[in-house]
């Protein structure tokens, strides 16, 4: 959906901002990743097109200095933004107001109809959003507005797609939450990978037009986890990953949540799909992948700083979950021929 990034370098003009290569026989997806400049900070951007008419972007970085970057579009959409962490400003005319402030706990729903977008970011602060990027076919194909004016919605879709102008706003559910913990932490790879992203993307699509459309049946839906329990499990991940190196016990984290360690794992499935073990591996595992991206030289530093306790059990780890060795894929990365 996006034609073209630019990104203001230190002289103030705008550079085109590109991608890393990577090789798609390898890859089977559909990721395309932008690193984060060394003089702007540390970390990611990562878009995927999962489809016709629909396309995630992650936003992964730890900005030391301000960040501007100028999108063109090929055609309207619409945006489905989610901020974990930090804020942005989007200085574009989607809404009534001359710029929205994006901020943490927050989403936001807003109609691109320009063609020329901007995203600043005042640096230093750590970053993390998802936003997920619609067509207005692809939108009108996920529900019958006929069914919601049977239901009397307030704000029927069919008048937003005329009125060409849209904006909401509105907190962050645990259950979205959830979802977008799902979305960074993709269990899978290659095309089963944009199969789950496009799973997640719809669902937080639903649960977004629920909270728009029908705000008396929004917030946390009943499922497995009462919301207390949500709760501390997010809890129990946000511990965790602040100490990717030396992360407290299975036990000492449950103590921390106030669960005990079997209901913490049982948490973890539920929300995560996975075990506190497997996350903080993954974890581990996608942080060392961006160290090995911003600074490949010394591979050892690399995995105790990502919390292995050794270099070989690291890179056991690594090629498991990448199909490709940290040596190897540092030589890809400075030949520019491979992308995980």
């Amino acid at each position: 959906m996006l034609s073209e990034i630019l990104i203001q370098n230190n002289q103030g003009d705008f550079v085109d901002f590109k991608p890393l290569a990577r090789d798609d026989a390898l890859n089977n997806s559909n990721e395309v990743i932008r690193p984060l400049p060394e003089q702007k900070g540390r970390g990611y951007f990562s878009s995927f097109a999962i489809c016709d008419g629909l396309g995630i972007g992650i936003c992964r970085c730890k900005f030391d200095e301000d960040y501007m970057a100028r999108f063109t579009l090929k055609h309207s959409f619409f945006s489905f933004i989610f901020c974990i962490k930090g804020h942005s400003f989007l200085p574009c005319g989607f809404c009534p107001v001359s710029q929205v402030s994006v901020s943490p706990g927050r989403s936001y729903t807003g109609f691109f109809d320009e063609r020329v977008a901007e995203r600043r970011i005042k640096g230093p602060q750590e970053v993390i959003s998802v936003a997920i990027h619609v067509s207005p076919d692809f939108l009108i194909k996920l529900f019958c507005p006929s069914h919601l004016r049977a239901a009397q919605s307030a704000d029927p879709p069919e008048n937003v797609f005329n009125s060409r102008r849209f904006y909401k706003d509105h907190i962050i559910t645990s259950q979205m939450k959830i979802t977008i913990y799902q979305i960074l932490n993709n269990p899978h790879k290659g095309r089963v990978g944009n199969i789950y992203l496009e799973s997640k993307a719809l669902e937080l699509i639903a649960l977004r037009l629920e909270q728009v459309f029908q705000p008396g049946c929004s917030s946390d839906s009943p499922s497995l986890l009462d919301p207390g329990e949500r709760d501390r499990i997010l809890m129990a991940r946000d511990l965790l990953v602040k100490k990717l190196s030396y992360p407290p016990s299975l036990r000492e984290l449950a103590r921390q949540a106030g669960m005990s360690h079997t209901q913490l794992n049982k948490g973890f499935r539920t929300v995560f799909g996975c075990t506190v073990f497997e996350y903080l591996r993954n974890e581990r595992l996608a942080y060392a992948r961006m160290l090995i991206e911003e600074n490949p030289d010394d591979l050892t530093w690399i995995a105790y700083e990502s919390g292995f306790c050794s270099s070989s059990h690291f890179a056991a780890s690594f090629l498991k979950a990448y199909g490709i060795r940290p040596s190897e894929y540092r030589k890809s990365m400075a030949s520019g021929s491979h992308r995980i």
